[in-house]
């Protein structure tokens, strides 16, 4: 029993990791515009980039469970983020 909960950690960990580094490659994208390019070398870069993170998440996601995954996702999400912001411009 205790082998198994020490898996299921291990799987969860692993999960977790997987969904953060989908985030990191989300959060590295505009650096793309400084990479020494082309622009049609630039925009396969950043999309490769958006799929890979879309596939590492969402293997992280059935790693740990479709609901907590969807849930992390919308928390995250980038129209989320931006309401936020306005929200404290709004209050300041």
């Amino acid at each position: 029993m205790n082998r198994r909960n020490r898996n299921k950690k291990r799987r969860e960990m692993i999960a977790i990791g997987l969904i953060v580094m989908s985030f990191v490659l989300y959060f590295i994208m505009p650096l793309n515009l400084c990479l020494p390019y082309s622009a049609p070398v630039k925009a396969a870069i950043t999309g490769t980039m958006m799929v890979v993170s879309e596939v590492i998440f969402w293997v992280g996601g059935l790693m740990i469970g479709r609901e907590v995954a969807l849930k992390i996702k919308k928390k995250f999400s980038i129209k989320n983020l931006i309401t936020c912001i306005r929200v404290d411009r709004k209050e300041n």
